[in-house]
């Protein structure tokens, strides 16, 4: 209600019912509330905009970001799940609509703008790096009975509670590994994760001839935010965004993944050399244990756990269309719950 009435938006849509009466009851009646997914769709399809952002975390909207997709204008994307979940299909209507889509988390902004002149046959490593979360340095015995309040306090973003909690798995970052790979039509073993607690370096490129290449910029969306909806780097954000490499604060380090998590970045492996449903599952099993896990149902540890699990014990099949998608998570939710 607060970003309301600071930002004062023409059109909402709320996914959840309950959530959106609360929300119209704490608003101006001026603001036009969709009742529907499919109202918001529907305004989608037939609004003058020119941009489409689409920031939804979780997959509950991918029906929104898939018609930015088809619109043939330009889509800012931060939504992780709709790239993890049905990334083919996504850049596949990119293309068709010739949809401009510009990443605006920062590690694939960082990659957008790395590789704008680059030939992928010159790069031999794709790094993106990781802060950590609040938990870097800890092995998994140390972290196991963390709480969620614990979880919930990141070192260096301020984001939501998913985003913050799949931080601290890390899950977050193998996440954007499949984003890279399907973005940037990268092959998957070429990437790999790096960790960095300053969120300074936000990816790096190792290419053939043995040099390596770190974009850096401070650990703020507002950079390229700013130049997807601008279309250029802007003087006023470099004014009060600029890093200065010589802060006496200044600290660089890096880190490698931790060995103890390498069985979830050996999942984003085998996401990414599937295009089946892998990439649903992955992410409907982690959907599943952070929710656990936010109310206190499972420990931190038991999120890898649940994932590590069952993974590998669900049916494979193919995904072509955004209502098979939808079955086929009831489907794996259904027998997560026992139904």
């Amino acid at each position: 209600i607060d970003l309301i009435k600071t930002h004062k938006p023409k059109n909402i849509f709320v996914f959840d019912p309950d959530a959106r009466i609360k929300i119209m009851a704490g608003s101006s009646n001026q603001i036009n509330f969709f009742d529907s997914l499919e109202s918001a769709r529907s305004h989608i399809n037939n609004n003058q905009s020119d941009i489409y952002l689409s920031a939804i975390s979780s997959f509950d909207c991918i029906d929104l970001t898939m018609d930015a997709a088809k619109s043939g204008k330009k889509l800012l994307l931060a939504n992780k799940e709709s790239l993890v979940v049905f990334g083919k299909h996504l850049m596949e209507e990119c293309k068709k609509a010739k949809t401009e889509i510009i990443p605006i988390d920062s590690e694939h902004f960082s990659l957008y703008t790395s590789l704008k002149n680059k030939s992928i046959s010159d790069i031999s490593k794709v790094y993106l790096t990781a802060s950590g979360g609040p938990f870097v340095g800890h092995n998994l015995d140390q972290v196991h009975n963390k709480s969620p309040e614990e979880a919930l306090k990141h070192p260096n973003w301020d984001m939501g509670a998913k985003i913050t909690i799949d931080s601290a798995t890390l899950v977050n970052k193998c996440f954007e590994l499949i984003e890279a790979k399907h973005l940037f039509s990268l092959d998957p073993d070429s990437l790999d994760i790096i960790v960095q607690r300053q969120s300074v370096i936000h990816s790096m490129l190792e290419l053939k001839d043995g040099s390596v290449e770190a974009q850096m910029s401070k650990p703020s969306m507002i950079i390229p935010i700013a130049y997807g909806l601008l279309g250029e780097h802007s003087e006023d954000i470099k004014e009060k965004y600029s890093l200065d490499l010589f802060d006496k604060n200044m600290e660089l380090s890096l880190e490698l993944f931790p060995s103890d998590r390498n069985e979830i970045k050996e999942i984003a492996l085998d996401v990414m050399k599937n295009d089946d449903n892998s990439g649903l599952i992955f992410a409907t099993l982690n959907d599943i244990a952070v929710k656990k896990f936010l109310k206190n149902e499972i420990s931190f540890g038991e999120i890898y756990k649940l994932i590590l699990d069952n993974y590998y014990r669900i049916e494979r099949k193919e995904i072509n269309s955004l209502e098979e998608l939808e079955k086929n998570r009831i489907e794996i939710t259904d027998l997560m719950e026992g139904k």
